[in-house]
């Protein structure tokens, strides 16, 4: 059963757990974004009170509550056209069809990741990216492609940022790091983080901090992680559209906090690398 369905059912909770189930159906869209501290606050009650209604609905803590009643939300929206993330379009639709397919599973994408999408945990990885030496990215396949594109956003702000399993050398990259640099992980399924088992224990012995984006449940060890809800299957699905709008929203977003907390300077580096090295287009 849904965890908003739960919420509103009620079933076994106590008086307390009630009201705050109450209260956050009411305020599902905010609370999808806040943190357990802020709820407790809001709603008159206690982060142990939350952890326990948490339980109650089948999710280990407040940060699984998000994901799945972000999920929720999203499945309810009328207006909303419900796109199989595995299948947008099928067999002898017409263009128009598909194309008109395709724009409604990148907003539905666009609107699940941000309802479940924490900023304080954003303003948080931008400051430690800031703050690093190097970044060291993680993904294979279609998300290593996306974790490239976002190294390419931070260099152009003068950060150094590196595709650390692109070439096999994982160990050697992971022994180069420092204290505070930042290590982030892109994986729709988690794969990565088995991959990455050898060099895991090495950043955190350098203090790095660890990130994790996936639909899969964050193992111990990440300092931060941005999950999405899981609507894509392991096979058979037409493209990655789905998990891939989403990861690239939440990088991007971390880019333009990154962007932001020095504006004039990063526009500055940024100005100055497209002059001596224009693009093609402009040179065209």
């Amino acid at each position: 059963m849904a965890v908003l369905e739960q919420l509103e059912r009620e079933d076994g909770f106590t008086d307390i757990e009630a009201d705050l189930a109450r209260y956050i159906c009411a305020n599902a869209d905010e609370v999808c974004r806040i943190t357990i501290s802020d709820l407790a606050k809001a709603s008159f009650t206690s982060n142990a009170t939350i952890v326990r209604l948490c339980r109650k609905v089948g999710v280990k803590g407040f940060r699984d509550l998000r994901v799945e009643l972000a999920s929720d939300l999203e499945k309810r929206r009328s207006q909303r056209a419900n796109v199989d993330a595995d299948h947008p379009f099928v067999a002898d639709q017409g263009v128009e069809d598909v194309v008109s397919s395709v724009l409604s599973l990148k907003r539905e994408s666009l609107d699940a990741c941000y309802a479940s999408l924490h900023v304080d945990e954003v303003e948080r990885v931008a400051r430690s990216i800031v703050g690093a030496s190097q970044v060291y990215l993680y993904g294979i396949g279609d998300s290593e492609i996306t974790v490239m594109a976002f190294a390419n956003l931070l260099v152009k702000v003068g950060i150094r940022a590196v595709v650390a399993n692109q070439y096999g050398e994982s160990n050697s990259m992971a022994r180069t790091a420092r204290r505070g640099d930042v290590v982030i992980a892109v994986s729709y399924s988690g794969q990565i983080v088995d991959d990455m088992a050898s060099v895991i224990p090495i950043y955190k012995e350098r203090k790095c901090k660890l990130v994790l984006l996936s639909a899969a449940k964050a193992p111990l060890g990440f300092d931060y992680t941005f999950r999405i809800p899981a609507k894509e299957s392991g096979v058979g699905k037409v493209a990655t559209f789905y998990s891939q709008t989403c990861f690239r929203f939440i990088l991007e977003c971390i880019y333009s906090e990154v962007f932001e907390l020095d504006y004039e300077a990063n526009q500055a580096r940024k100005d100055a690398g497209e002059r001596l090295n224009p693009s093609s287009e402009l040179r065209a």
